[in-house]
């Protein structure tokens, strides 16, 4: 039997360089702001804290030159695609709108973004030119400046990210990434931000494919794998190759992939409360042999180290077996006796039976 997983390498390895408002990875959340809404507000509100400058406080954007949908429903129905995309991730998302009929400022929506401690806030829009022929995905993220200097780094690479992978997935022309001054929404954030402009409703081809569901699905597909990239973990910790056995308890662990520099990439794919064999422990990650081959999983607060024992155990009258002490229903019952128990998890013990190895509690 392989030994506990020891809790002093976590402490002595740690997670590495996290971004900006970065929880740990199984807990990062992102905020989606589907730009615009039904009807405009042109009441006025500053551009930034403490500045004079004063700009409406949102527009109900473009329409398609050819669909004529308008900018907030083709944002809107992104954002809720994208939604799903990065909830299978195993992120958590909060939606600004999820409406049209809504009335919410500039300011508001950053500081929606804001008060969720957002790992990450991403404005969906769609762009609009004087020129029917412009085309092309761009992605802003906000200049410096007094109040955004310690977020541009983290905006900048999540925006280089994701339009690495929005042009990827669609074979749209690239506009590049830009940085931005006069946005209120980047100025009044406090949280990483960049703002997707997916392509330009004034182009008939290009609104003609932003209305296209397969095409739709393509764009957003790329910018939850760009935002999956961005918020990937980085690792400053050597590969400890360790035998141990942990106890994922209760909810899903997703499985990472581990690039080549040396981040944790979130995949598709969770496990369900279960005990792990673990072949490596990397900070506070672990390596485990799936159906996918060997992934790894965040191990952190969410650990429980599996003690090997050989003690007797004495059972009441009637003890319940589980396959999992996170059972609801037991699979059988024993009679009093005195029992042997191989491992050992909080007040659980795990012993040989008739079934194969099942848990028991004394307590229960």
């Amino acid at each position: 039997m392989g030994s506990v997983l020891s809790f002093g390498l976590f402490g002595l390895f740690g997670l590495g360089t996290q971004p900006v408002h970065a929880k740990a990875p199984d807990e990062q959340l992102i905020c989606i702001d589907p730009g615009h809404q039904r009807y405009g507000n042109n009441g006025l509100e500053p551009v930034a804290p403490g500045a004079k400058e004063r700009k409406p406080k949102v527009s109900s954007g473009t329409a398609g030159v050819k669909t004529k949908k308008p900018e907030y429903v083709l944002t809107l129905e992104a954002s809720r695609l994208l939604k799903d995309k990065l909830e299978s991730y195993g992120y958590r998302v909060v939606m600004v709108r999820d409406s049209h009929d809504v009335d919410i400022t500039n300011i508001e929506r950053a500081q929606m973004c804001n008060d969720a401690q957002a790992d990450l806030a991403v404005r969906i829009h769609a762009d609009g030119d004087a020129s029917p022929k412009t085309q092309g995905i761009s992605l802003l993220y906000p200049a410096p400046g007094r109040d955004t200097e310690s977020l541009v780094a983290p905006s900048k690479e999540a925006a280089e990210l994701i339009l690495r992978e929005a042009v990827a997935a669609t074979g749209a022309v690239s506009r590049g990434v830009v940085p931005r001054s006069d946005l209120t929404g980047f100025n009044w954030s406090t949280v990483p931000s960049v703002l997707v402009e997916m392509g330009f409703m004034t182009n008939p081809a290009e609104d003609a494919k932003l209305s296209d569901p397969e095409y739709l699905n393509a764009m957003t597909e790329g910018i939850a794998n760009g935002i999956n990239a961005a918020l990937a973990a980085r690792v400053d910790a050597p590969v400890v190759e360790e035998s141990s056995r942990v106890f994922l308890p209760a909810g899903s662990a997703q499985l990472y992939d581990l690039s080549g520099d040396g981040r944790m990439l979130r995949t598709k794919a969770a496990l369900s409360p279960q005990v792990l064999q673990v072949s490596a422990v990397m900070g506070s990650w672990g390596r485990v042999s799936t159906w996918m081959g060997e992934r790894w999983v965040y191990l952190g607060h969410a650990l429980s180290p599996v003690q090997a024992v050989n003690k007797q155990v004495e059972l009441a009258d009637n003890t319940p077996l589980y396959r999992s002490p996170h059972d609801a229903e037991p699979l059988a019952r024993l009679t009093a006796q005195r029992v042997g128990a191989l491992e050992q998890w909080n007040e659980w013990f795990l012993i040989d039976t008739w079934m194969g190895p099942l848990w028991i509690t004394p307590s229960k």
